[in-house]
């Protein structure tokens, strides 16, 4: 990131918004997941919006940055409203969940990590992991709610709030 970029993101006194778009990414019966490789959890790829751009906007430039691939976007399936605390910081985010195809060849690999990028002065790694409850005791998916949607082949939109804090 350069310091050029104005993401939708700002402090006040122990507490953090940030607006982020979301890339919900299957293939044969697996999800995309990624994570910060110091961190032990995991979540879907995407980035935080910047002034001026659209979530799905930010998408397309997240997904050719981090992955190296062009994407094309599907509906938009959650608007999450997540209060949380991330390293003693209340946190409040708001989440724009679409579904997203990958155009180009991406490697399909479920064994161990398939692809890493760097984010600022984070390492990332990329993993796809079977989309069933038990896969994702192995692989903790934040926000909590999350596997359960992902799991829920009812068709739509759904505006969810979760709340951790």
């Amino acid at each position: 990131m350069t310091d050029a970029r104005q993401m939708l993101s700002f402090h006040l006194p122990g507490a953090l918004f940030q607006m982020r778009a979301v890339a919900i990414i299957r293939h044969n019966g697996h999800v995309l997941l990624h994570r910060a490789s110091h961190e032990q959890f995991w979540s879907l790829p995407g980035g935080r919006v910047e002034l001026g751009e659209t979530a799905s906007e930010t998408l397309v430039r997240e997904m050719l940055e981090e992955l190296g691939c062009a994407v094309r976007l599907g509906p938009l399936r959650f608007l999450v409203e997540n209060l949380f605390v991330y390293q003693g910081t209340a946190v409040h985010e708001v989440g724009w969940y679409f579904e997203v195809e990958l155009v180009d060849d991406f490697p399909f690999a479920t064994d161990d990590v398939c692809h890493r990028a760097v984010d600022g002065s984070n390492e990332l790694e990329f993993r796809w992991v079977r989309n069933d409850a038990s896969a994702y005791l192995d692989y903790p998916l934040l926000p909590p709610m999350l596997p359960a949607q992902l799991l829920d082949p009812t068709p739509g939109f759904r505006h969810i709030i979760e709340r951790q804090t």
